[in-house]
């Protein structure tokens, strides 16, 4: 199922020097598309005007995990944090099976350990936690991987295939290499345009094409 990407178009009052301007994208939905660029390139701006442009264009409802979690972290403790979200009862035994997932040794303990106790991985770990849970049709996840492990990277990519086997569309803005192979479609931003669009094998198999230049970085294959 393709991916049409609508045009986006965000301005900061007080700065001159960067305004986000991309045209749509219809990308092949094979997999999960990763957004690609250097630091200041746009890609977190990208992935906020997607969430707040496209629920009002065509009714989708992107989910936006952002990069700094205090924008995200409302509440006290993830049980409030989620109750807030749902308005609903819980699934405690399938909220601590997640948490164990994402490297938590004592699951029960942190479904109402206070936010402001936690190390930023921890926080960021149990913001991928609330996204997971909530099981959404259209994800945008910005640098998931800041704080957390190479092992608790494969469970994240474990979860993204899991819900794109409900015919989830996941978007993930990564610098890690090992996130942009695995994806089926590769945006590549510089100054909030997209300079190169298409299948990932296809961009990082042509010789002229630099993925270095969109500050990705390589690290060892997850054992």
């Amino acid at each position: 199922m393709s991916i049409t990407i609508p045009a986006l178009s965000r301005q900061y009052p007080g700065n001159d020097q960067f305004t986000l301007e991309t045209s749509e994208l219809t990308l092949t939905g094979g997999g999960y598309v990763c957004v690609i660029g250097k630091n200041g390139c746009g890609k977190s701006s990208f992935g906020e005007a997607l969430a707040n442009q496209d629920k009002l264009q065509s009714g989708h409802n992107w989910y936006f995990l952002p990069q700094y979690m205090e924008r995200f972290l409302f509440a006290e403790n993830l049980v409030e944090q989620l109750t807030n979200l749902l308005a609903q009862e819980l699934d405690l035994n399938r909220l601590k099976e997640l948490l164990q997932d994402l490297g938590f040794s004592d699951p029960t303990g942190m479904l109402d350990f206070p936010f402001i106790l936690m190390s930023g991985g921890e926080r960021r770990r149990i913001a991928l936690v609330c996204a997971f849970y909530l099981d959404p049709d259209y994800l945008i996840l910005d640098e998931p991987d800041i704080g957390v492990t190479a092992k608790e990277n494969m469970v994240l990519l474990a979860k993204i295939h899991n819900l794109q086997a409900k015919n989830a569309q996941v978007i993930l803005i990564s610098h890690s290499y090992e996130f942009v192979k695995g994806s089926s479609d590769l945006i590549c931003l510089d100054m909030g345009r997209v300079q190169r669009v298409g299948r990932t094998r296809d961009i990082l198999a042509d010789s002229q094409f630099e993925i270095k230049d969109y500050g990705v970085r390589f690290q060892q294959t997850y054992a």
